[in-house]
C-alpha cells in the first residue's frame, strides 16, 4: 500500500507541476498576444505623431523668410518594370531626378514609389534642410498621445528607402517598439528610436485572464493539499491496521491457557498473572498487552539473569529488525512504569547484551 501511495503522491505532484507549466505558458502567450495588440495601437499613434512633427517643421519653414532668388526645379522620370515570372504583383521601379540650387542634381530610384511621392520626398528634403528631425518635439507629441517618451534616439543612413515608418517589436526584458523613419529619403537619411510598451497597459488588458488563472491555481493547490492530506490519513490508518493484524496474529499463535492459577507468579511484592496479562502490587492493578506480558514473562522466567535482546525480539515479534528493536525500547519503558510501585523490582539495561529483571530477595 505504501508503494501505491507514493506513486499516487508523485503523480499528483507531477500533474500539478505540468498544469502549472501549461498555465504559465498560456499566460506568457497571452502576454505576447496582448503586447502585440498594444504595439499595433502604438503604431497608429506613432504614425500620427511623425506626421504631426513633419507638419510642424513644414509650417515653421513656410513662416520663415523665403530665400531670395533660389528656385528648385523638379524633373521626374518614371520607369515601370513588370515582373510576371511567378504571376505575382507588378514590381514598379521609379526614378526621380531633382535639379537643386547650386547646379546640384540628385537622382533617386526606388521600388513601389508613386508619382505623388516625388513631391513628398522633396518636401522632406527641404524640411530637413531647414530644421532636422527634433527629438524634443517628438517626445512632446508622444506624451500628448498617451505614450512614453522615446529612447535611444539616433540619426542613421538608410540603404533602402521606405516612405512609411517601419516598426519592429523587440522582446527584451520588457517589450519595446522600435521605429525607423526615413526623414530625408532624397539623401537616404533617417531616424531611429524606441518606445517602451507599457507593461501596466498589457496587464490591464489581460486582467480577467490573470484572475481566472489565479482562481484556477488556488483550486489546484486546494485539490493537491486535500489529496495529500487524504493520503497521509490513509497511510496512518494502514499503519494502525498493520499493527492490529500483527497483534491479532500474535494472539492467535498463543496457546490457550486456563485461569486455574498455574501461571500465577510472585516477584517481590508483585503478582504476575500471565494468562490475564496483569500485574498486581497491593491494591494497584496494571493491565498489559499480550506482547508486554510475553516480554515480562521472558524476564520473570530468569530473574536476576540477563535475557538476550535477540531472544526477546524473536519471541515477541518474530524478527530482530531495527524497527522492532525501537518498539522493544518503548515496551520496556512501559514495563518499568508498571512496576515502579514495587521497590523490590527493577528492569536494567545491559549494554549490547540484553535486559535483566532485578528482584530483591
Amino acid at each position: 500500500m505504501d508503494r501505491r501511495i507514493k506513486t499516487v503522491y508523485y503523480l499528483s505532484i507531477f500533474t500539478l507541476l505540468l498544469m502549472l507549466t501549461g498555465q504559465f505558458y498560456w499566460l506568457y502567450n497571452q502576454y505576447q498576444y496582448n503586447g502585440s495588440k498594444k504595439a499595433d495601437e502604438m503604431k497608429q499613434v506613432c504614425a500620427k505623431v511623425i506626421k504631426a512633427e513633419e507638419r510642424i517643421r513644414s509650417d515653421a519653414r513656410t513662416r520663415a523668410k523665403p530665400r531670395n532668388g533660389e528656385k528648385d526645379t523638379l524633373k521626374i522620370n518614371i520607369n515601370i518594370h513588370i515582373d510576371n515570372r511567378r504571376n505575382g504583383p507588378a514590381q514598379t521601379t521609379s526614378t526621380f531626378t531633382y535639379d537643386l540650387p547650386g547646379k546640384r542634381r540628385i537622382r533617386f530610384s526606388g521600388r513601389g514609389l508613386e508619382t505623388e511621392d516625388a513631391s513628398t520626398i522633396y518636401n522632406r528634403y527641404v524640411n530637413t534642410r531647414f530644421r532636422p528631425f527634433q527629438k524634443d518635439v517628438l517626445d512632446s507629441l508622444l506624451i500628448a498621445g498617451s505614450l512614453p517618451p522615446s529612447a535611444e534616439f539616433r540619426f542613421l543612413k538608410k540603404t533602402e528607402v521606405k516612405m512609411e515608418p517601419q516598426y519592429r517589436i523587440l522582446n527584451r526584458w520588457r517589450k519595446e517598439l522600435e521605429v525607423v523613419y526615413c526623414s530625408n529619403p532624397m539623401l537616404k537619411e533617417g531616424v531611429s528610436f524606441i518606445i517602451p510598451i507599457p507593461v501596466s497597459g498589457v496587464i490591464r488588458t489581460m486582467a480577467w485572464q490573470l484572475l481566472i488563472s489565479l482562481l484556477f491555481l488556488c483550486v489546484l493547490a486546494f485539490c493537491l493539499i486535500y489529496q495529500v492530506k487524504t493520503i497521509l490519513i490513509q497511510k496512518r490508518i494502514d499503519g494502525i491496521r498493520h499493527e492490529f493484524m500483527k497483534n491479532m496474529i500474535f494472539e492467535m499463535k498463543q496457546p490457550r491457557e486456563d485461569s486455574s492459577g498455574k501461571n500465577f507468579l510472585r516477584l517481590g511484592n508483585t503478582e504476575f498473572r500471565y494468562d490475564l496479562n496483569e500485574l498486581k502490587c497491593g491494591n494497584e492493578r496494571v493491565m498489559l498487552t499480550s506482547r508486554q506480558a510475553e516480554i515480562f514473562k521472558l524476564l520473570s522466567d530468569a530473574p536476576n539473569e540477563i535475557v538476550p535482546r535477540e531472544q526477546i525480539l524473536l519471541a515477541a515479534w518474530g524478527d530482530d529488525s531495527y524497527a522492532n528493536s525501537m518498539a522493544l525500547n518503548v515496551q520496556i519503558s512501559y514495563l518499568r512504569r508498571a512496576i515502579r510501585s514495587d521497590e523490590s523490582l527493577a528492569i536494567d539495561v545491559i549494554y549490547k547484551k540484553g535486559y535483566l529483571l532485578r528482584v530483591k530477595l
